[in-house]
């Protein structure tokens, strides 16, 4: 690795906001069809706005002359239309294709923004199969994002992507998390870590999940957190 991959592999996680309520982990960022494997593009573009941990998603994009998802005619990304079905249904908006691309334009991992779109490895790459170092500063990433998720407090994680390397990630950001059995919906694994849950789910882009899937767990994520809401209130009101 050069100096420049080696820092952007251990601070670069994405792009959004460690304090907004709603948070979105993935395994690595995608590239676009133009782009080099080399990552020169993204480490320009990573550099020019000061080597943050996080990036405003539409700055970020334009600067590496990505525009498919926030320019003039934009189209919904394949992992985030699936996470913004989610995202609609937990706030009780519209979920059609042109609210999602609204979104997507113009709230989905900026800054200032209620969402915060993360990765375990700091390192884009065009596929699982592209030759990249995933394992290097993963644990020290991992704690970060734990030791950040404790911190902000988040109202939700969806940490998506069943492969053994994100299972044992997500493993260790829920320790000491409570289950909660969810019966009827394989779809995703359920955790509490105080006040933020958890679902661990299949990766957007993979084979088999449904759209009704990914609105099922936008409206499973609103009741857990609607009951938590009601419970505080419950307990300010008889103290």
């Amino acid at each position: 690795m050069t100096d420049d991959v080696r820092a952007m592999a251990r601070t670069c996680y994405g792009y959004g906001c460690w304090s907004a309520p709603y948070w979105f982990l993935g395994p690595e960022q995608g590239m676009g069809r133009n782009e080099n494997d080399d990552l020169n593009r993204r480490i320009e573009a990573w550099r020019h706005f000061g080597s943050r941990e996080l990036d405003d998603c539409r700055e970020f994009h334009f600067r590496i002359g990505e525009t498919r998802w926030h320019g003039e005619h934009p189209v919904l990304q394949q992992t985030w239309r699936k996470l913004l079905l989610t995202l609609m249904t937990f706030l009780g908006t519209p979920t059609d294709e042109a609210t999602r691309l609204r979104y997507q334009q113009n709230e989905w991992g900026r800054q200032p923004s209620e969402t915060c779109i993360i990765e375990l490895s700091g390192l884009a790459a065009h596929s699982l199969k592209a030759d990249r170092d995933r394992q290097c500063f993963r644990e020290e990433r991992v704690l970060d994002i734990r030791a950040r998720m404790h911190t902000y407090k988040p109202q939700f994680v969806i940490m998506y992507g069943k492969t053994r390397d994100c299972r044992n990630a997500w493993k260790a950001i829920a320790d000491g998390a409570e289950t909660i059995t969810e019966g009827a919906f394989p779809f995703a694994e359920f955790r509490k870590s105080g006040p933020t849950f958890l679902a661990l789910t299949p990766h957007p882009a993979s084979w088999g999940p449904t759209n009704e899937d990914w609105t099922e767990l936008g409206t499973r994520l609103r009741t857990f957190v609607r009951v938590l809401q009601q419970s505080r209130r419950a307990c300010s009101w008889t103290a």
